[in-house]
């Protein structure tokens, strides 16, 4: 099955070999089918904590589990912030589909449980349906760094695909410094959108919320 264009965005920016490929909150499978199909990693282990939908996915991958000798699989029905990483491996977490807020959550768990070396190992890519700015926020605090971030549009909706490590020396911004392209009408677009919902917010928190709007109106497209 062809890839949507969100997660076409978050295959493409894997490039580098990894031992092992977390795909998390993974739902029906197609991104980690298509990083099996590719062999993108030694192993590639899926993650959601719906059992109905892991149930049908094994039963797939075990279909197909010819086809995709070339790696190890692994389909795990267990909360994704309780995940066993591997020690002395080159591990990539993905996480997409799920809001900013719980996401962020997800990321401190993992990190908390993670052991210092390993997170030299360690890179996730990210693509939030929502609250991206308290996201990166709280992805700065953990001391993760920018790889690279892609907006992308589908179904009327806008993502922001951000890729980081924590050996990463470029700084990860709130707004996503790399994120924007002025020759592109959708960024526009997403920009008008972000800076009318949060003058809407004002409402709520007029001293938090100005803040995030004036770091957004800060962003030049001309």
């Amino acid at each position: 099955m062809k890839l949507s264009s969100r997660l076409s965005a978050i295959d493409s920016f894997i490039c580098a070999p990894y031992d092992v490929i977390w795909d998390c909150c993974c739902d029906h499978g197609l991104l980690g089918m298509a990083l099996l199909k590719r062999a993108a990693a030694k192993q590639i282990n899926f993650v959601d904590i719906v059992p109905t939908l892991m149930d049908e996915l094994e039963h797939t991958l075990t279909r197909f589990s010819d086809q995709q000798a070339a790696c190890q699989w692994q389909v795990l029905c267990q909360d994704v912030a309780t995940i066993e990483l591997q020690p002395s491996a080159k591990q990539l977490i993905i996480i997409a589909g799920v809001g900013g807020e719980l996401l962020l959550r997800l990321v401190q768990k993992m990190v908390a449980n993670c052991p210092e070396k390993l997170r030299e190992q360690l890179s996730f890519i990210v693509c939030p349906v929502h609250h991206t700015y308290t996201l990166r926020q709280g992805l700065q605090a953990l001391g993760l760094g920018l790889i690279k971030e892609q907006l992308v549009q589908e179904n009327n909706r806008f993502y922001e695909v951000v890729q980081l490590s924590f050996t990463s020396n470029t700084a990860l911004s709130v707004t996503g410094n790399q994120l924007w392209d002025n020759a592109e009408q959708m960024h526009e677009l997403y920009l008008q959108q972000l800076v009318a919902h949060y003058t809407r917010m004002l409402n709520r928190d007029r001293t938090y919320f100005q803040h995030v709007l004036d770091d957004y109106q800060k962003i030049s497209l001309d």
